[in-house]
């Protein structure tokens, strides 16, 4: 018997895996490596859907190539703790031959499985949320003019450091409102493109329309998510043809 155990606490000992040890240098390098790591996942979820520009904003342009190439973009914080409504965007176009068309993305009878509906559905949000966050035409110029106003008033009662620091807010803005537009037209026009290539199109036509979520009260009488009447009007917001693509 006692040569039996010894014989099993050999055969147990040497399945056993060896004890590895990392040297004080690796181990630090790993856990620089990991920190490094959890930090760029949790900045996905601080800069989306609004990042602030002082802070997480600046951070996350300037890792956003490493967030990238990680496919670590996402943006937990979209869904909860309140989603709000969904937007849909929907297109109208016509052939050569005259017929008309009309369509909608994301479509759950078009774009399955799953993951593609989703695609295209965070499509469809970054369409309504690029618009929504860019002041039409008329109202960025007369904050423009106001910004005129001020600074000329600043300048006239002796208060050159606050004309300065209004100087430089102007030039921000005009500058991000410069920025938005071209992301605007960029994406309209990808979008635009795509469409016109999947119908044969001469032409297209794009729109955003606002689908509401339903409160408690109304579902329990019998609403459901799909309902018609929780759509709201068509918001035109770009239009593509043979002259290129105009932003509306």
């Amino acid at each position: 018997m006692p040569k039996q155990k010894e014989a099993l606490g050999e055969h147990r000992a040497e399945l056993q895996p060896p004890d590895i040890k990392w040297s004080k240098p690796k181990t630090r390098l790993a856990s620089v490596g990991i920190l490094c790591f959890l930090f760029i996942v949790i900045v996905g979820p601080l800069s989306n859907p609004v990042a602030s520009p002082y802070l997480s904003g600046p951070i996350a342009e300037a890792v956003s190539p490493i967030h990238r190439a990680m496919f670590l973009g996402h943006g937990y914080r979209f869904f909860g703790p309140d989603p709000g409504p969904g937007h849909l965007v929907v297109y109208q176009g016509q052939r050569a031959d005259g017929s008309e068309f009309e369509g909608v993305f994301p479509d759950s009878s078009k774009h399955w499985p799953r993951l593609l509906y989703h695609r295209w559905f965070m499509l469809s949000e970054t369409v309504f949320s690029e618009h929504a966050l860019l002041p039409i035409a008329a109202e960025f110029e007369q904050r423009a003019q106001e910004y005129e106003i001020q600074i000329a008033e600043y300048q006239q009662s002796g208060k050159p450091k606050f004309a300065k620091e209004l100087i430089a807010e102007r030039d921000l803005e005009a500058k991000q409102y410069q920025e938005g537009r071209l992301r605007v037209e960029l994406l309209g026009k990808a979008i635009a493109k795509v469409l016109v290539r999947q119908n044969d199109a001469e032409s297209i036509k794009l729109f955003i329309q606002i689908r509401e979520i339903p409160l408690a009260e109304e579902v329990a009488s019998g609403v459901t998510l799909d309902d018609p009447a929780l759509l709201s009007d068509l918001l035109p917001i770009g239009e593509f043809d043979a002259n290129g693509y105009r932003t509306i």
